[in-house]
């Protein structure tokens, strides 16, 4: 595919709303699954990793031998099959003429693309195999996520490490449950990292890549993200396009995983 210019326009009343546009959709979704990215060493195209077993505790009496278990150890393997790449280049007339850093400007929106990405690949993996509730509705209720947190909680999930995502146009329905008006008041929301509240001790994260009938709830551990290569920056020049034009890539290495499926459920909407 041939390289397509950026051409930034001149009016800074479209510029403003393309930037709010850009910065207003960050990754989210990481702080809420396992990073296995210490794993993910030069060299590999895969990480594997550990998973021990429990011990169970059993009364032993007086003067009886007790037995000796050993933890079972089995690996998870992540592949780092994503690698997400973008690339721009700015006309040096244009870079001249416009009112705005140019390279700035893509450079953000460059790295909110990148976040959208990253949060795309992890609800992706989340639709695909997370358990559905029994009840179907199309509104999330007090009672649906009363029944998520129970599913979740028979599975042995950590109370401590549940998250729960929910695209804007519940934002209303939410709003709705006395349980979560009370403890929000309203005007506590918006705290970075998407997080506008909490429901019955969950941390609710508002998420606008989802559609408006999906809501997942996740356990930390039901997922892994792992970075073999964090989000970097590169350019070259482009002296095609005039003296001081530049070619600018940025890209990062990293892989998804469901580790877990019982540990996280989703709605019961087709």
């Amino acid at each position: 595919m041939a390289d397509t210019i950026s051409t930034p326009g001149l009016s800074m009343e479209l510029i403003a709303a393309a930037v709010q546009k850009e910065l207003a959709f960050k990754a989210k979704l990481r702080p809420y699954i396992s990073d296995v990215s210490a794993f993910a060493e030069k060299g590999l195209d895969q990480i594997s990793f550990p998973k021990l077993t429990s011990f169970t505790v059993v009364d032993r009496a007086a003067g009886v031998a007790g037995d000796a278990t050993a933890l079972t150890d089995t690996k998870d393997t992540l592949l780092l099959d994503k690698n997400a790449y973008v690339a721009w280049i700015i006309d040096s007339m244009n870079q001249i003429q416009t009112r705005i850093d140019a390279q700035i400007e893509n450079a953000t929106r460059a790295a909110s693309a990148q976040g959208r990405y990253v949060d795309s690949q992890i609800l992706a993996v989340v639709e695909a195999d997370a358990t559905a509730i029994t009840t179907v509705s199309v509104a999330i209720t007090r009672d649906v996520i009363l029944e998520m947190q129970e599913d979740l909680l028979v599975a042995n999930a950590d109370p401590d490490k549940l998250s729960l995502w929910i695209p804007p146009a519940q934002r209303s329905n939410l709003l709705k449950i006395a349980e979560f008006t009370r403890a929000d008041a309203y005007g506590s929301s918006n705290i970075p990292g998407g997080v506008i509240g909490s429901v019955f001790g969950v941390p609710i994260v508002l998420h606008n890549g989802m559609n408006a009938d999906e809501y997942y709830m996740v356990e930390k551990d039901a997922l892994a993200i792992g970075f073999q290569k964090g989000l970097s920056m590169d350019e070259q020049g482009a002296n095609e396009y005039g003296v001081g034009a530049k070619r600018v890539a940025m890209d990062q290495l990293f892989g998804v995983k469901s580790l877990q499926s019982g540990l996280m459920v989703k709605d019961n909407n087709a």
